[in-house]
């Protein structure tokens, strides 16, 4: 079973791109350095996912999609970082009511940050193929 995790690179100009600038890339790539470093053995396969091409037109997400929809049914959950690096208050979430209810009870454990709100709704153009074909996002 598989456990996307997920940030893309946004500024593709010369611009600075300020926040947003690979933010969800690196909040990622850090969220799976951490579990390493805490020797975590997860027992499901965390796969992260540095996107390209998102804001011309998703082609990255939409690649990986075609490559990967075959074995849609081993993807658990699949997650995306975008809304910068600023200080986190939850997550926003779209899946069945039971997925909810494990997702709820997964973010009590960041109280110490109080980062424990649960959104009732869940975008993000990386993920949308998965989730609109019913994998909790």
């Amino acid at each position: 079973q598989v456990v996307l995790v997920s940030g893309h690179l946004d500024s593709w100009d010369v611009g600075q791109g300020a926040m947003d600038d690979g933010g969800g890339a690196f909040i990622s790539w850090e969220a799976l350095s951490l579990i390493k470093d805490l020797g975590l053995r997860p027992k499901r396969t965390l796969r992260l996912v540095l996107w390209t091409g998102e804001e011309q037109g998703g082609v990255g997400a939409k690649q990986y999609y075609q490559l990967h929809k075959e074995n849609i049914s081993n993807f658990d959950i699949v997650m995306e970082s975008d809304e910068g690096t600023f200080k986190p208050s939850g997550l926003g979430f779209a899946g069945s009511a039971e997925a909810r209810d494990i997702v709820k009870e997964i973010m009590t454990l960041l109280q110490p940050i109080n980062a424990t709100d649960v959104y009732d709704t869940a975008d993000g153009t990386d993920i949308a193929y998965w989730m609109r074909d019913g994998v909790p996002g």
